[in-house]
């Protein structure tokens, strides 16, 4: 019986998840109720990333391999950035025009859901590298969760393309 329940929420869930995106603004206007939406969709497995630390993924990203570019370890009070370089998995070239989409959230990722404002977009420096800039007000573990949206797919593949990545403010 627990395992037939189980399954009802499930197909629920992902049936009003699609709809949502698939309802979705196709721009990050409603930044707010998005990263609210998301707050409650976040990671669950764990990887090392390219640089050694640990990084959680809510599965391996679909479309695009995400490749942490630069230290993972940033200042408290003063700009951050971290480089990223995202490829397009079939292929191994770097993707272009994809928008990248970034939250942040207080601790390892689910453990808080303390989110740092609304999501924002990563700069794109071309050749499938991205910038993404922010400011950290306490020392401490960070997330960043990293949604990328491939040019030409809807918004919802943002979903099937997320990495957490540990951010440590110092």
């Amino acid at each position: 019986m627990l395992i037939g329940i189980t399954i009802v929420v499930m197909v629920l869930g992902t049936s009003v998840l699609y709809t949502v995106f698939a309802n979705a603004d196709r721009t990050m206007s409603q930044n707010e109720g998005m990263g609210n939406m998301m707050k409650s969709m976040m990671g669950s497995g764990k990887m090392m990333g390219s640089n050694g630390m640990m990084c959680t993924m809510e599965d391996v990203p679909q479309d695009v391999i995400i490749k942490i570019k630069s230290s993972q370890q940033v200042p408290v009070d003063k700009d951050a950035t971290i480089k990223l370089l995202v490829l397009d998995k079939n292929t191994g070239k770097p993707l272009t025009d994809a928008q990248i989409i970034v939250g942040i959230e207080r601790g390892a990722p689910m453990s808080t859901m303390d989110m740092m404002g609304s999501m924002f977009k990563a700069d794109d420096l071309g050749n499938g590298k991205y910038l993404v800039r922010f400011a950290l007000d306490n020392p401490g573990y960070y997330t960043l969760h990293t949604h990328v949206i491939p040019a030409g797919k809807p918004m919802h593949s943002m979903m099937n393309n997320h990495m957490d990545i540990g951010i440590i403010a110092k």
